[in-house]
């Protein structure tokens, strides 16, 4: 047998295995949709601490290879923010708590640290649409077999895996109302701002200054932050 095919073919799997995770070279600037949402907390309390001092906005950019999502407050000393890798579907959340930082790179498929999801998922799209920060919007009933509620999403725009940050991963379109749970604290998020804008791609980088940590540390972490455990 010749050899000439045998390294044709070599060579060919080595540049498919090395091109699978190739990550994106972005350029300095990119194109996002941004939408800012309005953070409603389901309790009064977060342990200790009552929910009216919490972060009530939610910032989101939605481009063609990442999703980023920021909650901060408290003057700056708080900060989260989960940036999700649409490619390789892979969320790192990064955590910025009084000059504390860390972030923990979640494995592929996996739901960001401290998120809660659902065993199981039915979806029926109802055709009916609202208006929601100047979003046509769909309704979407969600059934988790324990409970039923309202999703609503948007097509105004595209974006692979838009809602890989949310347990709606299946949700084809960007969302622009439903609840979610982080650690112990429900919130419901709406759209109040949607904005086409260019951002720095930077944005996408983990700072150097920041630690990483395993899920159950970073867990852990915002656990105590929000809760009394």
């Amino acid at each position: 047998m010749s050899l000439k095919p045998l390294f044709k073919c070599t060579l060919l799997f080595l540049i498919l295995l090395t091109g699978c995770d190739r990550t994106v070279k972005l350029p300095e600037t990119i194109e996002a949709n941004y939408l800012r949402y309005q953070i409603k907390y389901m309790d009064s309390q977060a342990g200790d601490i009552p929910t009216r001092i919490l972060p009530n906005k939610m910032d989101s950019y939605y481009t063609e290879h990442y999703v980023l999502t920021k909650i901060e407050g408290f003057f700056n000393q708080f900060a989260l923010v989960q940036i999700a890798d649409l490619k390789h579907k892979r969320v790192t959340t990064m955590l910025n708590f009084f000059g504390n930082k860390v972030y923990h790179k979640g494995k592929n498929g996996e739901l960001p640290a401290a998120i809660i999801g659902y065993d199981h998922l039915k979806y029926n799209y109802t055709g009916e649409t609202s208006v929601i920060g100047g979003l046509d919007s769909e309704r979407i009933e969600v059934n988790t077999d324990e409970e039923q509620f309202d999703i609503f999403c948007t097509k105004e725009f595209k974006v692979r895996r838009p809602n890989i940050v949310t347990p709606y991963h299946s949700v084809d379109y960007p969302l622009t109302n439903f609840p979610i749970q982080l650690s112990l604290l429900d919130m419901r998020l709406s759209c109040i701002e949607y904005e086409h804008k260019i951002i720095e791609s930077e944005i996408f980088i983990v700072p150097d200054d920041y630690r990483e940590v395993s899920r159950q540390v970073m867990e852990e972490i915002i656990n105590s932050l929000f809760t009394k455990e």
